[in-house]
């Protein structure tokens, strides 16, 4: 094993993703390991025949759940960390890793971590990823997870947020020893400079002391995705452990960015639209290739 390849968001409920994943190739990574940072789909069974697709195209798979699995439709779930808990089994039992594995490669090793994670909402407190908006108006956006996600009550009774919860099942991979490098993942996003495209903005608003204007292309001028982008908590747990690269997605918006001695890479499939205006490819992204990270587009 020589490369590392990471995806998210594939969303293989749209039929022209599923097919697009059923068309990667079965012979070029055949010997090489592939992250998936989450949305895949809310079927448990869809989520087994993607898992059976990918672990005949590549030698190794690991998976951290999503938003969008933990939705509750047409399921015998009674909530949201039961289901949670149904994934993390079904990925056990087909050879999925959902906890830290290390990857021989032919000249060095790497550890790839899995970390979980949620949002935290700008009402849970500080470690939102919140920025304001101009003319935001969040009641008109129908954020499905309020809809579809249920939570037990003793999560609500024990921690201030859902976020929190998430982030207390890393204790124990924070607190592990590697021997190798450690390539962290979730699916939420860890940093505020990473919602924004361009780097300067990315550094305008990285302290959230400044308004986000609304821009005339923007479809949604309503919609502000910073509510539910992530977890600052996230990025400590992080840097805790000593990550020297770290992959998300959630956003449907590709980076690949060195911040403060950490390499933040999303490589989103998203919807076909997205696939359309933002030139999205389906194939995997190269991380890790011959012992070291591939290098970042931008630097913050």
């Amino acid at each position: 094993m020589s490369r590392i390849f990471s995806i998210s968001d594939v969303h293989i409920d749209i039929k022209d993703n599923l097919t697009k994943i059923e068309a990667l190739s079965n012979q070029d990574y055949i010997n090489d390991f592939l992250i998936v940072a989450g949305d895949a789909t809310d079927s448990l069974d869809k989520l087994e025949y993607l898992f059976s697709l990918l672990l005949k195209k590549f030698y190794s798979v690991a998976f951290v759940v999503g938003n969008h699995e933990l939705w509750l439709r047409k399921t015998q779930y009674d909530n949201s960390i039961e289901k949670f808990y149904a994934i993390n089994q079904l990925c056990t039992s087909l050879g999925v890793h959902i906890d830290p594995v290390k990857v021989d490669a032919a000249d060095s090793s790497v550890w790839i971590v899995p970390l979980f994670s949620w949002y935290r909402f700008p009402e849970d407190g500080h470690e939102s990823l919140f920025v304001e908006k101009e003319g935001e108006a969040w009641e008109k956006c129908g954020w499905v997870d309020n809809a579809l996600c249920k939570w037990p009550d003793s999560i609500h009774d024990e921690y201030d947020s859902i976020a929190d919860y998430f982030l207390s099942l890393n204790r124990s991979r924070i607190d592990a020893r590697y021997d190798a490098p450690v390539i962290s993942f979730s699916h939420f996003l860890p940093r505020r400079e990473l919602i924004f495209n361009k780097v300067e903005h990315a550094r305008h608003y990285s302290n959230g002391e400044h308004c986000i204007p609304v821009f005339s292309q923007d479809p949604h001028p309503w919609f502000n995705f910073s509510r539910v982008a992530g977890c600052r908590r996230l990025d400590e747990q992080i840097r805790e452990m000593g990550s020297i690269a770290h992959i998300y997605g959630h956003q449907h918006r590709n980076r690949n960015r060195h911040i403060d001695g950490i390499t933040y890479v999303s490589h989103c499939l998203g919807n076909v639209s997205e696939q359309k205006l933002l030139g999205y490819s389906s194939e995997p992204k190269l991380i890790w290739d011959n012992g070291r990270i591939v290098e970042a587009n931008d630097t913050i």
